[in-house]
C-alpha cells in the first residue's frame, strides 16, 4: 500500500529490492520505472493508491494503481527536449523514461481509478 506514505518511491524500490535479484541487470530499471510511475501518478492522479510486482521466469510486471480515471493521455515522446538551460522543461519524461526502459506498458481501468502495468523481461529474453 502507497497510500499515505511520505516516500512512496522509495517504499516501492525496497520492495523491488527485496523481491528481485539485486545482481540482475534490469533491476536498476524496474526502479526507475516503479520511481517513475508512482511520481506520474503523484502528480496527475493525486497519488498512488498501491503498488503491485509481479515476478515471473522471463521478468517481472510493475503496477501502479491511482484513483483516476485518465487513461487517454498517453505521451509517447519528451514534452521539451532542448539542452538549453532556460528552455529546459522541469517534468514530462517520466512515461517516455518507461516506455524505453520497459519491454511494453499500458494503462487499465479499475474498479476506482486504474493501473499502469510495465513489463520488464530478463536480459537474454527478449
Amino acid at each position: 500500500m502507497l497510500e499515505g506514505r511520505e516516500a512512496p518511491q522509495r517504499t516501492a524500490r525496497v520492495v523491488l529490492a527485496d523481491m528481485l535479484n539485486p545482481d540482475e541487470a534490469r533491476t536498476d530499471d524496474a526502479m526507475l520505472v516503479a520511481s517513475e510511475l508512482i511520481a506520474n501518478a503523484i502528480q496527475h492522479a493525486g497519488g498512488a493508491v498501491s503498488f503491485r510486482i509481479e515476478v515471473y521466469e522471463l521478468g517481472s510486471a510493475l503496477g501502479v494503481v491511482d484513483r483516476a480515471s485518465d487513461t487517454g493521455a498517453l505521451p509517447s515522446s519528451p514534452s521539451n527536449s532542448s539542452t538549453k538551460p532556460t528552455d529546459v522543461a522541469t517534468n514530462g519524461r517520466g512515461l517516455f523514461i518507461v516506455q524505453n526502459l520497459a519491454n511494453t506498458w499500458s494503462v487499465e481501468q479499475t474498479e476506482n481509478g486504474k493501473i499502469v502495468i510495465a513489463v520488464l523481461t530478463r536480459a537474454g529474453s527478449r
